[in-house]
């Protein structure tokens, strides 16, 4: 059968960028899980973004569920075998200081901004896409054909838990679109870590930075006694050092506010980390505490690990990587969230045991709140031959060759699957940041890569 996958993507232009529009505008930052509260197990604007994504399933004449507001699936064909897809719809917090707001879903210079138009509604809705399309062309298929939505990505995964808890059914193939293109054949392995301490300094009455441990944090706040001219101290630190920053009194308390650059928490030294430079002005400004002491010996301005003794390099999946992602204090206690990744050739329970021994130096323990194994697909299997020859025919790009990552995906969560695209490696990429955004040309041509690949893995 012959098919335009480029044509028909453009008939649907319009539609495909008005769907996408509506789900933008969905405020689906995850709130808070409560497994009792009915099909809105992670709060309500995540239950809004399922709804809307199954009613437009609904719409096209797809068969679809919901699965108790985890996750749910748009599907069609009856046969046994079935080529699988998973995309969420929850999104990492928006962050400060956007240019468009970041669920306007507003369109300039070619491109729609908002939080999830990349990671990962708009590829979610381009996948959708690809099989709206081979069901309105009624292409003759030798698989039934899945796309899996879910609602925990960014957090914890209890959506797909939950939801092959109940099919647990396995594809003989797939693809997760919430990666980069050309293809991702192996993933790092990924970690939270949780460090937890005593705060024993009087002029650190609490401090506040960072919103998910997988991002880093581009804003620090921190509340200090009066026991030194804090706030003149402060204004020199970020005069000298060129940081942007603020400082008032509030109740005869000291508020200093500064801010970072977010970025993926899987490239960290992308970013320039709030927290961290929160921790410079403490050890400039002469804070005597354990918790000061400890960040500067083992996480300061070190995003490989070098400080705490387990930075590592493989040849082909690069380097292990460290995000000081999170503080939060409680009273005199404090909590850091750490996210660690790590690739091939790392013994993750070493890299445990390492950690407690140099943090209880401090006083601080070390618990694993969140433990990913790494990813590792063949190169040259026939799934990876399959779509690579799909994107090399769709971008012309012959010198293309699969490549690995440190971000996670849902091809961990699905066997026979590997992450592909949406994002094209020669653009630039804003996701877990502010002004995150999506060009619409792209869009556009993963959507046609979509089609046609899920075409070859389905006939």
């Amino acid at each position: 059968m012959s098919i335009n996958f480029r044509d028909e993507v453009l008939k649907r232009k319009d539609q495909l960028l008005q769907d996408l529009t509506k789900i933008i505008q969905i405020n689906s930052e995850m709130t808070t899980f409560d497994p009792k509260r009915k099909n809105a197990p992670f709060g309500e604007g995540l239950k809004e973004a399922l709804d809307f994504m199954l009613a437009l399933g609904k719409r096209d004449g797809f068969e679809t569920v919901n699965v108790d507001g985890y996750a749910g699936h748009i599907e069609f064909g009856n046969q046994k075998d079935f080529v699988g897809i998973i995309g969420h719809l929850d999104v990492v917090p928006a962050g400060n200081d956007w240019t468009y707001a970041p669920y306007g879903a507003e369109i300039h210079d070619g491109k729609m901004y908002g939080r999830g138009t990349e990671d990962d509604k708009g590829p979610t809705i381009a996948a959708y896409y690809a099989m709206k399309i081979l069901k309105e062309l009624n292409v003759p298929l030798s698989k039934r054909v899945k796309l899996i939505v879910g609602n925990d990505e960014e957090t914890a995964w209890r959506c797909v838990r939950h939801y092959f808890s109940v099919y647990p059914e396995s594809p003989v193939s797939g693809f997760i679109p919430d990666a980069d293109f050309p293809l991702i054949y192996a993933e790092k392995g990924i970690s939270r870590i949780m460090v937890e301490g005593k705060i024993d300094s009087k002029d650190i009455v609490s401090i506040d930075g960072g919103f998910r441990d997988n991002m880093v944090p581009d804003y620090a706040t921190a509340v200090l006694n009066p026991t030194k001219d804090f706030k003149s101290l402060f204004s020199k630190f970020l005069k000298d050092k060129k940081y942007e920053g603020t400082t008032k009194e509030n109740n005869g308390l000291i508020v200093l506010t500064v801010v970072g650059k977010s970025a993926h928490g899987s490239t960290p030294q992308f970013g320039e980390n709030a927290i961290d430079r929160m921790f410079e002005f403490f050890i400039q400004a002469g804070i005597n505490d354990k918790m000061v002491k400890m960040v500067e010996a083992l996480l300061l301005n070190d995003t490989l690990g070098k400080k705490l003794g387990v930075s590592y390099h493989d040849q082909e999946m690069g380097d292990l990587t460290n995000n000081f992602g999170v503080i939060k204090t409680n009273g005199k206690k404090y909590e850091i969230a750490l996210n660690l990744r790590y690739p091939n050739g790392v013994s993750f329970d070493e890299v445990v045991l390492k950690l407690k021994k140099e943090f209880a130096l401090f006083g601080a323990t070390v618990t694993v709140d969140k433990h990913q194994l790494l990813l590792y697909k063949d190169p040259n299997s026939d799934l990876v031959k399959k779509l690579m020859g799909v994107y090399v025919k769709h971008t012309g790009d012959t010198k293309a060759k699969p490549i690995n990552i440190g971000g996670g995906t849902f091809a961990r969560a699905m066997p026979n699957c590997v992450a592909f695209g949406p994002h094209f490696l020669d653009k630039p990429t804003f996701i877990h940041q502010k002004n995150e955004f999506i060009g619409i040309d792209d869009l556009i041509l993963a959507t046609i890569i979509y089609t046609e690949a899920l075409y070859e893995l389905a006939k």
